[in-house]
């Protein structure tokens, strides 16, 4: 462990001995040019009434001491070498260490992390013969120091040296080129950053500088002329590219334009330099051929010919999006499958249990997607208000007091204590995924009395909605921390768990990595990824093996306890004896007793949102199938007779529970299939029912209209077509876009609209599409209460069912006692 320098005298030496920082300390009539900068950054200084800072740290490290390690996050601090050797090692494919570089006073070395949100890409380490003091710079430092001058020249200066150095020496590892080769690289290359939207080379342009892709995304535009009629194909290609080879022989144009459509990071090699390096030429189109990208729009669909040309046109649309939104960069994503969402806010009240405030939102970003090159695969996913955890998140690069870090898991979290509640984060996230809330919070009601605990266990009281926040003093940002250290993940588990995903009932939330969820667009980066993702997701829509488990189990269970029960029953029939008094109608309801313990375990599940106790959708797949287990046994053990009235009471009580069972997993198959169908973005149901009294006050708008001819129209014929119940079935069997549907309806009523005048035809326009959008929106919000329609019904039939089974087992007992 490195030891810490706590004298101030010594930290202001090392900053005086530092070129890039010694400008710190400059004067001008016996006052420091940058006081207030230099107190925070040295000193530290209260900030409505926090500590904000000191940001800089000298340390002392021991001869052969690791300063950072290869692959570990370290966005929060980068490092100045006040004197002594830093050695810098980065890892060959084959696992062995390699020396690459070494570093001497006032060189910046970690920098890349801070600034490019990855983590660290080469191990350093103190040279083993000498101590070595090292300053630690704090990120929020960086904003104050990228005011000097030399500093800030160093900082990119150096930042361009690592990344060209390091995406060299990868370039070596992988390809097994000389390091004579790639030393005259180097010096004839230059590693550039450019900004969104930068057009990196055009068509029909000479091609004289190579390009490599280090980090970003690429749009390629290819014009040309087709029967005298002007033709355009475009696709998208990320990192790992290699362009402009084929102008090293002869002089070529480029063949299409290329856009980049995120910040990228790029090394130009000048091609007439490379020209007068023979030995690099010769073999420089050799080594790097399998990096040359593929021919513009051929990879749409990898290894496949292409001929359906809306299939092309569906994936690259699907390409844009993920990229465009932001989406491909996130070092963590969650994302919902809209098809197995059942709307039931499970997520949002697991992330409000865990951490005293809901920090996601069921609103967000939503694209369609095919997740197979099949027209009939498309998959409707919502990336909620929820944090990404970016690479370069906005939040963390303007925060004030450096509240705001990046830590062990790659995860982007805020610490309370240095937080100033200035709201800087929560404004700059594009994404809407941080929240203000007070800091001192409302002690919540525990005071529930048993009735109300009954309630909530058979899911008869409604789930609790968050407080809203109404406090504008003391405020504290808040934001998803992956459960960073709550009760969900404690240190001894090395797994992640989160609360939103571990309490979905249907496993339609996953934590994913893009590159490989989004196949769309892992199938456009390159050979050479120099940046792995450290998302630390479950893809659970691609791959969930403890699903198919419970599916094999539980099928399997029924199956064994069918074919038991049937020879049992054909060998002793129901009431015969097999071991003293113990025959198969006492078996057979045992078992069917046993399932229905298993049964209400779901309901004790549920009430878990702070440990770790399974998954809920695996709970409720258990759920399912020891209730056909229990419903099966308990329909044998009845047999023909069915007993007393009680006895009767509850075998029917038993039945409508697997009926409104059966029913609600029919709703959970069927309405959130059809809502992704025909809902366009999702939306909640709040959100449905606002929307649906604005369309009926604009269509009480045109009923109110000056013009008798559009008041009859509108309530004769307009509203009593799009009202009616046909109407309603037509948006569930036909499913067509609401714009489709909306143009159709116009134009069965133009020739009315022709013959009336121009604002009357206007306001007649305004009733059929207000008329025509009220129907679509009823249509969805029947399906949001289908999916809770089943369930008041099935936990009462359950109750009743409890109810009455506890009397039936105290009657058995008693007269067996007897």
């Amino acid at each position: 462990m490195p030891q810490e320098h706590k004298s101030r005298r010594e930290v202001l030496d090392a900053i005086r001995s530092l070129p890039a920082l010694s400008a710190l300390l400059s004067t001008h009539d016996g006052h420091f040019d940058f006081e207030l900068d230099l107190e925070v950054s040295v000193y530290g200084r209260n900030y409505r009434g926090k500590k904000v800072g000191p940001y800089l740290r000298l340390l002392s490290y021991r001869p052969g001491e690791t300063v950072i390690e290869e692959g570990a996050w370290g966005g929060n601090t980068f490092y100045v070498v006040v004197n002594g050797l830093i050695a810098v090692f980065v890892n060959a494919p084959n696992g062995e260490r390699v020396k690459v570089a070494e570093l001497q006073r006032g060189a910046i070395f970690g920098e890349m992390a801070v600034l490019a949100g990855t983590p660290h890409n080469a191990t350093m380490i103190v040279a083993p013969d000498q101590n070595t003091k090292i300053l630690e710079i704090q990120r929020p430092a960086l904003r104050l120091l990228r005011k000097l001058t030399n500093f800030s020249d160093d900082l990119d200066r150096n930042y361009r040296r690592h990344g060209r150095r390091t995406l060299l020496e990868d370039l070596r590892l992988l390809t097994g080129v000389s390091i004579e080769t790639i030393d005259a690289l180097k010096k004839i290359s230059t590693f550039r950053i450019f900004s969104k939207n930068h057009t990196l080379f055009r068509q029909g342009e000479t091609i004289n500088r190579l390009y490599i892709i280090k980090q970003g995304w690429m749009k390629r535009r290819y014009d040309f002329m087709m029967n005298d009629q002007p033709q355009v194909v475009e696709d998208y290609l990320g990192k790992g590219y290699f362009f402009g080879l084929e102008g090293l022989s002869q002089n070529q144009q480029w063949q299409y334009t290329a856009e980049l459509m995120s910040r990228a990071e790029v090394l130009e090699i000048s091609i007439n330099k490379l020209r007068q390096t023979a030995e690099i030429q010769d073999n420089l189109e050799k080594l790097f051929a399998r990096f040359h990208p593929p021919q513009i729009g051929s990879r749409i669909i990898p290894g496949k010919d292409v001929t359906n040309v809306t299939l092309g046109r569906r994936i690259l649309m699907a390409q844009q999006e993920v990229i465009t939104t932001g989406l491909v960069d996130a070092n963590n994503l969650l994302v919902m499958d809209m098809d197995l969402c059942v709307r039931c806010g499970n997520c949002s009240l697991a992330c409000h249990q865990i951490h005293g405030q809901s920090r996601l939102t069921r609103r967000g970003i939503h694209i369609i997607r095919l997740s197979a090159a099949k027209l009939g695969a498309r998959q409707s996913v919502l990336s909620p208000e929820v944090c990404m955890h970016c690479a370069d998140p906005e939040c963390l690069t303007g925060c004030p007091t450096g509240a705001i870090g990046r830590f062990e898991q790659g995860q982007v979290d805020i610490e309370p204590k240095l937080c100033i509640g200035c709201g800087d984060c929560a404004t700059q996230c594009p994404y809407d995924a941080i929240s203000m809330v007070p800091r001192k919070r409302a002690t919540p009601d525990t005071n529930k009395n048993f009735a109300w605990r009954i309630k909530d266990l058979l899911r008869l009281q409604p789930d609790p909605l968050p407080a809203a926040v109404d406090a504008t003093e003391d405020l504290v940002a808040v934001k998803c921390n992956l459960c960073t250290g709550t009760t969900l993940n404690p240190a001894k588990n090395q797994k992640a768990k989160y609360s939103c995903e571990e309490n979905c009932p249907t496993g339609a939330l996953a934590r994913i990595t893009p590159s490989q969820y989004f196949n769309e667009v892992g199938q456009i980066e390159g050979l050479f990824r120099i940046d792995e993702t450290h998302a630390i997701g479950r893809n659970i829509h691609k791959s969930d093996p403890l699903k198919r488990l419970l599916h094999v189990g539980g099928i399997g269970l029924t199956a064994a306890l069918l074919i038991a029960t049937w020879f049992g029953l054909k060998q002793f029939g129901l009431g015969g004896s097999i071991f003293g008094t113990l025959n198969m109608r006492w078996i057979t309801g045992l078992v069917g007793l046993a399932g229905i313990v298993w049964v209400m375990g779901y309901a004790f599940r549920r009430q878990v949102y702070t440990r770790r106790r399974g998954a809920l959708r695996y709970w409720l797949l258990v759920h399912a199938y020891a209730g056909v287990i229990a419903g099966l046994m308990l329909l044998i053990h009845g047999g023909n007779d069915s007993g007393g009235w009680l006895t009767t009471l509850l075998m029917w009580s038993f039945d409508a529970v697997i009926a409104t069972g059966i029913f609600g997993i029919f709703c959970y198959a069927v309405a959130p299939r059809l809502l992704t169908k025909i809902e366009g973005s999702p939306l909640l149901i709040d959100d449905l029912k606002t929307r649906r009294e604005e369309l009926r006050r604009e269509i009480g708008k045109v009923a109110g209209s000056p013009s008798e001819a559009v008041r009859y129209i509108a309530a004769h014929k307009v509203v009593p077509r799009f009202i009616s119940i046909s109407f309603l079935l037509r948006q569930y069997l036909k499913r067509e876009r609401l714009e489709d549907m909306l143009d159709a309806a116009k134009a069965d009523y133009q020739a009315v609209a022709a013959q009336l005048a121009p604002d009357e035809s206007r306001e007649l326009t305004r009733a059929i599409e207000a008329a025509a959008t009220l129907r679509r929106v009823d249509a969805l919000i029947y399906l949001h209460r289908l999916l809770k329609l089943w369930l008041p019904p099935h936990v009462l039939f359950t109750s009743l069912m409890l109810a009455l089974m506890l009397v039936h087992i105290f009657q058995v007992v008693f007269y067996l006692a007897r």
